[in-house]
């Protein structure tokens, strides 16, 4: 779809200015995933950084793609890790969710308490015996104790019993859908500030797919845009944010006015939690 605007990837972390971001986009085949819609989404997510900077004023330093498939992924880390160490705070857009755990061996750290916070309708905590689409943070949770999770946004309507027995257990915060509108946001705003005063670290991991309906019936069924970008600004503003993860595999989440209107929120509010930092 913008194969024409397709240019060879500059990696090169020199060139990152203070108070950038870095745009990374990131494609990985899980065992559960069908072949196609892997050659699907790496053809949308290979594509993003061109949309952006067509769309977008703000100046964003281009991270490359990197195809899981076919790449190393100690390569992929290396290069995380570099940006990760400049002036600069990586954006990763993947197609799942556990992409991120190739992030934590870099950000974790036995002195500092690293939270995650997660935008998304699922707790994404399935346990099974290696990563597979759902499992994200049930691996990283019981690979690295000093881990934390906030979830936001998770739909009650889909939550069994075991699942949230399993989160207890794990000792994660949540808020529901329903708890996550905008008529609770000083509430929401009072128990992030809770949660961030106990973490030293934080990444965010956003599911696109939660800022839409499940259908033009269920309207509310969605995580309330305002809320959304209210969380992001309270999250960087705290000066705590390491790596942010877009998740998002379809090209109606990709490419589309909520995912750009969040990445043009970040490009405007990144700068000055940098120099409050």
């Amino acid at each position: 779809m913008f194969g024409l605007f397709r240019r060879n990837k500059a990696h090169q972390t020199s060139e990152i200015s203070s108070h950038q971001l870095t745009l990374i986009s990131v494609s990985e085949p899980l065992k559960s995933m069908k072949r196609v819609d892997f050659e699907m989404a790496d053809q949308s997510l290979e594509d993003v950084y061109e949309w952006l900077s067509l769309h977008d004023k703000y100046c964003w330093f281009n991270g490359g793609h990197y195809n899981l498939n076919e790449q190393p992924i100690g390569k992929y880390q290396l290069q995380l890790s570099s940006y990760l160490g400049a002036k600069s705070l990586p954006v990763v857009l993947t197609n799942n969710t556990e992409t991120l755990l190739y992030s934590l061996p870099l950000l974790a750290s036995p002195r500092k308490e690293l939270g995650i916070v997660h935008i998304g309708r699922q707790f994404e905590l399935k346990a099974c015996l290696e990563p597979d689409k759902g499992s994200a943070f049930h691996f990283a949770l019981s690979r690295y104790s000093e881990c934390r999770l906030f979830c936001l946004g998770i739909d009650g309507t889909q939550l069994d019993e075991q699942t949230a027995e399993y989160a207890e257990d794990l000792g994660c915060d949540w808020l529901t859908l329903e708890e996550c509108s905008f008529g609770h946001r000083l509430s929401i705003k009072q128990q992030i500030a809770s949660y961030l005063s106990h973490c030293d670290d934080i990444v965010l991991n956003i599911d696109l797919d939660c800022l839409y309906p499940l259908s033009r019936i269920e309207t509310g069924s969605a995580v309330d845009l305002q809320v959304m970008h209210r969380i992001v600004r309270q999250l960087l503003l705290s000066g705590k944010v390491r790596q942010i993860q877009l998740v998002g595999y379809k090209d109606k989440h990709l490419y589309s006015k909520q995912t750009l209107g969040l990445l043009r929120e970040l490009a405007q509010v990144y700068p000055i939690s940098h120099r409050a930092a």
